[in-house]
């Protein structure tokens, strides 16, 4: 007798236990977590939330919200599955993508009304004929960290993936303290090149609407119109709002048609999370990363290890 029992009871647990998950499973799908990069900012959680209750609205479901103290750490939750939605910068993005491909953008900010990317450049000495990358081989290449996403991990994996080995293509690589010092070194012929970051938007004549060449001519210094940009990396989107790929397709859409409309529908809701890009949201897609991307993937890390 006891025997059936034991047997009956491990039957319908059996049979319960399917059920019972996708029951849980259902109920967690009735909810979003937020995740939020808490940083140095202790008013994190009353500044985020009209951009909760606005999503809470939009979306029609609670959304829980996770204050995470760095970006990083925010990354690693989105990887892990603690949270279904964040957003995340371009270099976070692709680092998240080379642990898993579990993560995928909606949106991306933009800093005015032009579109939301920026590029990597290489900057060189004006001539009376345009330069080419094939006119710098064997020469001085001006290089900044090796943590910096414009001035070194993007450009050089990106021009490995263009067929171009600097370690191979350049005599030396010479150690800039940042950006516009090497574009000083560029106009002394220290360097041959140099690296950079640009909108590519605006006006020539102002260095464009942001990156080196715009802060050389904010900064009053001379010899804007004595270099010329001769490559660009493919476009860089400036954030990624980012979630899991197992979110539900149509949970997907909702949340990205809201991101969409955030600007205009709640400014409040809008600024709350994109202080520092007033020009709204707009659709994004994985292809959009593939220049941040190849910075972690494995088979360009071997060019990065680059040793001025």
């Amino acid at each position: 007798m006891k025997i059936r029992v034991s047997l009956f009871l491990a039957l319908t647990a059996l049979i319960l236990l399917p059920a019972t998950s996708s029951w849980a499973q259902q109920q967690g799908l009735q909810r979003l977590r937020l995740g939020v990069a808490v940083g140095a900012d202790e008013a994190m959680r009353e500044r985020i939330e009209p951009f909760r209750l606005y999503l809470e609205d939009e979306l029609d479901i609670p959304v829980d919200l996770f204050l995470i103290d760095t970006l990083g750490e925010l990354s690693e939750a989105l990887v892990k599955g603690d949270i279904d939605y964040a957003r995340l910068s371009p270099a976070s993005y692709a680092a998240a993508f080379t642990q898993c491909a579990c993560v995928e953008p909606l949106a991306t900010a933009r800093p005015d009304h032009f579109p939301a990317r920026f590029y990597s450049v290489l900057i060189v000495k004006s001539t009376d004929q345009s330069a080419t990358l094939s006119d710098l081989k064997g020469g001085r290449l001006g290089v900044g960290q090796p943590n910096s996403i414009s001035s070194y991990r993007v450009p050089l994996s990106n021009l490995f993936a263009e067929g171009i080995d600097v370690r191979q293509h350049f005599r030396t690589s010479v150690r800039v303290k940042d950006p516009v010092e090497g574009l000083q070194a560029v106009l002394e012929e220290r360097v041959d090149a140099s690296l950079g970051w640009s909108t590519l938007s605006g006006k020539t004549e102002t260095g464009y609407t942001a990156g080196t060449l715009n802060e050389l001519f904010t900064s009053g210094a001379a010899g804007l119109d004595k270099l010329q940009i001769v490559w660009r990396s493919p476009a860089i989107p400036y954030n990624a709002h980012a979630v899991r790929t197992d979110l539900p397709d149509e949970r997907k859409r909702a949340l990205r048609g809201a991101l969409l409309e955030l600007r205009d529908a709640s400014p409040a809701a809008y600024f709350s999370i994109e202080p520092d890009f007033p020009g709204g949201l707009e659709p994004v897609v994985h292809a959009d990363y593939r220049a941040m991307l190849r910075s972690y993937a494995p088979e360009f890390q071997e060019v990065l290890t680059v040793k001025p």
